[in-house]
């Protein structure tokens, strides 16, 4: 028995392969009961188990991006001895490093080296720090900072060039200066491909002024898009690292373990509702713990905090926190219902 299957949707992305509840008894004719080894590609992985209420086999992130892209076609059998193998339909072809599906990533690449329209890397920039959470508007034009974000004081200088990376000659910085004071801003920061050494650093450095390489952006998008920053934490890795050009190297990785999170992020929902019921409308990370452990579940603070902050962020904003203390925004079983319609919305257009 050999199962033809596609990976749609966000299955690369999580590391998973499932399949719909009618597949079921197809599934079953490969997948064994209980824990079984699989040859992913020639990479033997054991311990693994399916879930068959959920109907999907996890895999792991790491291996299953390192071997395949969304909507490769792989053949799923089972050989003699119980392994389960999963091949690609036409091949083995190692997933490029450079390769990303996150559109705005892709557009900054190509903005940042469009020398003759810099209108449009001015414009993606405003579109990135409005998916990270900010303010961010566009400006530009003669005498003007290229794109403003009031609500945390940060002016941002875009620069394209065709290739390599730009000098002391392509900035303004009196100019940058001026804006600063115009408009009563903290931080200016310039984007561009790349800096060279010397003066413009140097320069830079004098003046208070951040020089930020493109790719630092795009890893901080990468890395937002698996566990959400707020913005003071962007202000920080961005601002206030004591650094004077920040590079790709400069954006901490997410620690946040995925699959824990879920879990929390689960079993917090469910605490939040028996607070409603009974009356209760703002809760401290704490409390939520205690709440917790009152019904038999143990988690470490920062880790129901990071779900807190989970759901408080774009796009959901089931919470918002005030101080230390958190407060539902509306009814939770309206916005449930609400998230639960926008992933079968999200569900039908992947597949």
């Amino acid at each position: 028995m050999e199962i033809e299957h596609k990976l749609y949707g966000t299955q690369v992305q999580y590391g998973l392969i499932w399949w719909k509840a009618k597949l079921n008894d197809k599934y079953g004719q490969v997948f064994p009961d209980g824990e079984f080894t699989i040859d992913l590609q020639g990479k033997k992985l054991s311990g693994k188990k399916v879930d068959w209420k959920a109907r999907r086999l996890s895999i792991g992130k790491n291996p299953m991006q390192e071997l395949f892209q969304k909507d490769d076609v792989v053949f799923i059998s089972k050989s003699s001895d119980g392994t389960v193998v999963v091949r690609k339909k036409d091949g083995f072809k190692p997933k490029p490093p450079e390769a990303d599906d996150l559109p705005l990533v892709t557009k900054l690449r190509e903005a940042q080296r469009d020398s003759e329209n810099p209108t449009i890397f001015e414009e993606v920039l405003v579109k990135v720090f409005q998916q990270l959470g900010f303010s961010a508007k566009h400006i530009g034009g003669r005498d003007e900072p290229d794109v403003l974000i009031e609500d945390y004081k940060i002016i941002l200088d875009a620069k394209t060039t065709k290739e390599g990376v730009i000098s002391e000659t392509y900035v303004n910085f009196n100019a940058l200066k001026r804006y600063k004071e115009k408009y009563d801003m903290k931080y200016i920061g310039v984007i561009a491909p790349g800096f060279s050494q010397g003066n413009i650093q140097d320069t830079a450095y004098r003046g208070g002024i951040i020089l930020i390489e493109t790719e630092a952006i795009c890893k901080i998008l990468q890395t937002h898009r698996i566990y959400p920053y707020e913005a003071s934490r962007i202000i920080e890795i961005l601002f206030t690292s004591g650094k004077g050009v920040i590079t790709s190297k400069d954006i901490p990785p997410s620690t946040v373990d995925q699959e824990k999170l879920i879990e929390i992020v689960a079993k917090t929902l469910s605490t939040l509702k028996n607070f409603e019921r009974s009356g209760i409308t703002s809760f401290s990370s704490d409390t939520i713990r205690i709440a917790l452990v009152g019904r038999g579940f143990t988690f470490e603070i920062d880790e129901i905090e990071n779900a807190l902050k989970f759901l408080s962020a774009a796009p959901f904003s089931i919470l918002q926190k005030q101080n230390d203390e958190y407060s539902l925004i509306g009814n939770i079983e309206s916005t449930l219902k609400k998230i639960g319609l926008l992933l079968q919305a999200f569900n039908k257009i992947e597949r």
